[in-house]
């Protein structure tokens, strides 16, 4: 899946969508505990992608140990960041869930059509 982590938003505490520049955006947060804590070698090249602020992708397997690493209760992040990202996460997966399932769909063609005797 296709993971742009500069389009996350966050909220302070009275509400308000946090203004954060991708200089100071929590993909650099993200990036950095990636790079530092994570098991699978792999990310340490997706994290120096994210950390650059670029469109990453991001195999379900990646996906899963980004989540485990943002829940981690010593290493992971703040509440707030924690639920925007895994907010942010959720709302990607199940937009792939949704268009894996309109092109799982038969088309129906002019040979598949029975036809029907009156």
């Amino acid at each position: 899946m296709k993971v742009n982590l500069t389009k996350i938003k966050m909220y302070d505490i009275e509400g308000k969508v946090g203004k954060m520049t991708k200089e100071d955006g929590i993909h650099k947060l993200i990036a950095n505990m990636m790079y530092t804590k994570c098991r699978n070698l792999d990310l340490v090249d997706i994290a120096m992608q994210i950390n650059r602020g670029e469109i990453v992708e991001m195999a379900p397997a990646h996906v899963a140990e980004l989540k485990a690493l943002i829940n981690d209760p010593e290493n992971g992040l703040f509440s707030f960041a924690r639920k925007a990202t895994l907010e942010y996460i959720d709302k990607i997966e199940e937009q792939e869930r949704n268009e894996n399932k309109q092109d799982r769909k038969p088309k129906v063609t002019r040979r598949s059509r029975k036809k029907v005797k009156k």
